[in-house]
């Protein structure tokens, strides 16, 4: 795919997934019964819904937890209720894809910062060679006898046959840390990301698409789920591990503008959440 297609990929999917925001917005707003299906999925059954919102190509930023600034919500729509609370729906539209995509640096400060604990320094290190920003990641390539050197120079980052080479301990200690903090880390995609007020963060993902491309529709309320996320996220086979599996999806090395160093790039799948969603029954 050329780099004009991929743009134009991109901007159609953004393009498409605000239609599917509006289209939702406008069932949810004329629909008694999901609208009492939300509520009923938020654990809210006594609330009334008055008012709905979505961001759509009008989406506003709100407030950053890392440096005063501003960043995107993952709620792409608000239901008002009676009470004065909201209730904060994320929709995919998809079956798969990004989730989030966020800086080496921004994902260790933001993470810190929501989580209020520090990332050990030895995980930092092997956060930092696996995607890219450690400044000796090319002299390490050099000095290892890795089986993807072309694509490790490229993307300037370890695969993780490549981490377990130069140190053995880095590799177990990233995988460890993920497991460890596997709830904290699927917050941290589905409903924070790097928003710091909670009323900014979303509470339900809403699978369904009304653009003709996927037939699910499927609600998961997000808090229902963090003491269901499983431990087993394990280096992907591809490439010497370029990638690391998570029970909901996967993360990678990505830049969308070949931007050095990249980014981290988490990915959902939609089977791996119904199963999470499957086990708290």
């Amino acid at each position: 795919m050329s780099d004009r297609n991929r743009a134009e990929g991109w901007q159609h999917a953004k393009l498409s997934g605000h239609n599917n925001e509006k289209l939702i917005a406008e069932l949810t707003k004329n629909s008694i019964e999901i609208q009492q299906r939300i509520l009923d999925c938020a654990h809210m059954t006594n609330e009334k819904i008055i008012d709905i919102k979505y961001g759509g190509l009008c989406e506003i930023n709100v407030d950053c937890i890392i440096d005063g600034g501003k960043t995107k919500s993952k709620t792409d729509m608000w239901l008002i209720l009676e009470s004065g609370k909201k209730i904060n729906v994320s929709i995919k539209k998809d079956e798969g894809g990004q989730v989030f995509l966020i800086g080496i640096d921004r994902f260790i400060n933001g993470y810190e910062a929501q989580y209020g604990e520090k990332i050990p320094s030895d995980v930092v290190r092997a956060i930092e060679l696996y995607f890219g920003s450690a400044d000796d990641t090319l002299s390490i390539i050099e000095s290892i006898s890795g089986i993807n050197k072309a694509l490790e120079k490229r993307k300037h980052r370890l695969v993780a046959d490549s981490l377990k080479l130069y140190n053995s301990n880095l590799y177990d200690k990233l995988l460890s840390w993920f497991n460890s903090k596997i709830a904290n880390l699927f917050d941290f995609c589905f409903s924070r990301g790097l928003s710091k007020n909670k009323e900014d963060w979303a509470q339900i993902v809403w699978y369904k698409n009304m653009i003709g491309e996927n037939p699910f529709d499927t609600m998961i309320y997000l808090p229902d789920l963090l003491e269901h996320i499983p431990e087993t996220a394990k280096y992907g086979t591809v490439n010497g591990g370029s990638t690391i599996q998570l029970p909901f999806g996967f993360v990678q090395w990505h830049s969308p503008r070949k931007v050095i160093p990249g980014n981290i790039q988490f990915h959902h799948s939609y089977s791996k959440m119904v199963d999470i969603l499957n086990s708290t029954r």
